[in-house]
């Protein structure tokens, strides 16, 4: 797992040292080695590619391995970051095919099936990846992300200057791009918990959306992006829960491929508790170490479930017990290491420095089995709400706006009255009420928090880029699966695995998600909906694979969602941090935030009002805290 840069721009602007700036600003993501290089384009003499990378040796840990690497039959350049699992048959069917192997990377096959299969190389490739190919040949640049997201990646495009890093401080570290904060993207914050992509919080910056390639033409100076992939083009060809079964062992096992040894998050709940069963089934339990956060509040706690599988299944299990102190002592180094404010990934800080601490490189998390076999509430609540809404629509349109305007008046900081206005007033599709179930806040609050108009549309705050490219993704699925759908779009890759990725590489740790397994996804949702879902058993697929073996008390417990007990905390240790911020914070700041209308959120928060519940104000304090250790305040 690594960190890459790079830019094309004039020699003016590719310069040695704005790439060594490039690279120290992505050095937490790669302490094993450094790579920079400048390729000139012909005969464009006056232009300069710059590649940058920075490199934590998990597969071929030779220097052999170095990047940024050439192709030396092509002359392409590439430099990647992430894991290719299926990369050593990938290299038997292109050696067969007359290529010639100098390492024993999988940076190495990329560059080969480029040079096979040009830009369709990404069709062939199972894992998880964010990479950047110079096609010398062709005088051109290719990014490319994989299939949901795990590996993000930013760019941007001004005056003949292209650039693209793994995270945005990088690019604004290094003077390429500017010091403005989008407004559009403050309110999808607000709205979701964290940026939506394909915006990021700055100005001109964007990320490259999951399932998606990039071509950069520097001749004309010309963008263009293209979807490669969607689970809702998986196929027709049913699957049964027997294959479920068959690929989730196939899964685990290409997950664990590794020089380094690897770990596993270990939460307590079904989907980390599976992947133990599972790993130690296909032969590497006497080798896997796991790792749980525990806490002294008792109802917040899952260490004793995680426990009983841990010391069953793994070579050894280790707790790391957290409370408010020890969170006050860490969540500076927390805060500064946020790519972009996200009301998650404090937790997956502290856990990975842990893990980290331990020598382990490379873990194992169940993020995403709540995506792929349907845990959420929302799997349950949008195919009601959206029923329901066809009895809504019968309503003149008077009466509804008339019906939201009461909600309204009831309470514009109340969850349960602003989800309610938000309802009346959409269109009833799966968007829509996806908005809705997942929304932060309400536009009304937004507007009063932000003192800018907020569009009230089906897309809640979601950019417009991203809602036409679900449009076309939804289109033909069922409801289960286009809550799937929208779960792996949104909140999964904008705001777990984002977070995932940059607080665990602040520690030099690789994050590996097996449920997030190309095969695994695509199987799920060509299996018959009626065996999808199951009143009896929570995510049945999943389960019926591992049931067996798993402790009852694990699947049969009421669904705890790994959350610290901010509730608690946020009333004892970090109240006095919390409230000293919001009575300090500028009137005029970049953010935009009316500061009075913030004072006035965390008062209902602590004096127990209008049902405002810790999310609220934590999101507002992370939002402030950014910008001010980002230099904007």
């Amino acid at each position: 797992m690594c960190g890459i840069a790079g830019l094309i721009g004039t020699r003016n602007d590719v310069t040695r040292e704005r790439l060594q700036t490039l690279a120290a600003s992505l050095a937490h993501r790669g302490p094993d080695d450094e790579g920079i290089d400048l390729v000139a384009i012909d005969p464009h003499a006056d232009r300069s590619v710059g590649f940058v990378h920075r490199r934590l040796s998990i597969i071929d840990l030779s220097p052999a391995g170095h990047q940024p690497m050439r192709d030396p039959e092509t002359g392409n350049w590439i430099t990647f970051n992430g894991e290719i699992y299926n990369f050593r048959e990938l290299r038997r069917s292109l050696a067969a095919s007359g290529a010639t192997f100098r390492t024993a990377s999988d940076t190495e096959v990329i560059l080969k099936a480029y040079a096979r299969y040009g830009r369709s190389c990404v069709d062939h490739l199972d894992g998880m990846f964010a990479f950047a190919l110079w096609d010398a040949s062709a005088e051109r640049l290719m990014l490319a992300v994989d299939r949901v997201g795990i590996k993000p990646l930013y760019w941007r495009n001004q005056s003949g200057r292209f650039s693209f890093a793994s995270e945005v401080r990088a690019l604004l570290r290094a003077g390429l791009a500017e010091r403005q904060i989008d407004h559009e993207a403050v309110a999808s914050f607000l709205a979701f918990g964290s940026v939506q992509a394909p915006r990021t919080i700055l100005v001109g910056v964007y990320q490259l959306l999951p399932g998606h390639t990039l071509t950069y033409e520097p001749q004309t100076r010309t963008v263009s992006t293209a979807r490669y992939w969607s689970p809702s083009q998986s196929g027709t060809t049913p699957s049964s829960p027997s294959d479920v079964a068959r690929v989730l062992a196939a899964a685990v096992t290409r997950h664990l491929v590794s020089d380094v040894p690897v770990g596993l998050f270990l939460s307590g709940g079904i989907d980390s508790s599976a992947l133990a069963v599972l790993a130690h089934h296909v032969g590497a339990g006497d080798a896997i170490e796991s790792f749980t956060v525990t806490f002294p509040e008792a109802s917040y706690a899952e260490g004793a479930y995680a426990r009983h599988v841990g010391e069953r299944y793994c070579h050894r299990h280790h707790e790391l017990m957290v409370s408010e102190t020890d969170l006050g002592s860490a969540l500076p180094a927390a805060l500064d290491a946020m790519d972009q404010p996200s009301i998650d990934g404090t937790n997956v800080y502290l856990i990975s420095r842990a893990v980290r601490a331990a020598g382990i490189t490379a873990i194992l998390s169940g993020q995403g089995g709540d995506e792929v076999f349907g845990g959420y509430s929302t799997f349950r609540r949008l195919p009601k709400m959206m029923a329901a809404h066809r009895a809504v629509a019968a309503l003149p349109w008077a009466m509804r706006r008339g019906l939201a305007r009461s909600a309204r008046a009831w309470s514009t900081t109340a969850p349960v009255a602003a989800k309610l206005a938000a309802f009346l007033t959409s269109s009833g599709g799966a968007i829509g009420c996806y908005a809705v179930a997942r929304q932060l806040f309400h536009p009304d609050v937004r507007q009063q928090l932000c003192g800018h108009e907020q569009s009230d549309t089906d897309s809640g705050g979601a950019p417009t880029e991203a809602v036409t490219s679900l449009q076309r993704e939804l289109s033909g699925l069922d409801a289960s699966r286009a809550v799937s759908l929208l779960e792996l779009r949104g909140y999964l890759a904008n705001t777990l695995l984002r977070d995932s990725d940059v607080m665990s590489m602040a520690h030099g740790l690789e994050v590996r998600v097996p449920y997030l397994d190309r095969e695994l996804i695509e199987t799920v949702f060509r299996v018959p909906a009626r065996l999808f879902a199951d009143a009896r058993l929570p995510k049945p697929l999943l389960l019926r694979a591992v049931q067996a073996e798993l402790p009852p008390e694990v699947y049969r417990r009421k669904k705890m969602g790994f959350t610290f007990p901010w509730e608690v905390w946020l009333r004892g240790r970090l109240r006095p941090q919390i409230e000293e911020l919001l009575h300090t914070y500028p009137a005029e700041h970049a953010l935009g935030l009316n500061a009075d209308a913030c004072r006035r959120l965390w008062t209902s928060f602590w004096s127990r009002r209008d049902g405002v519940t810790w999310a609220r104000p934590w999101a507002l304090h992370v939002l402030m805290s950014w910008a001010q250790r980002q230099g904007f305040v």
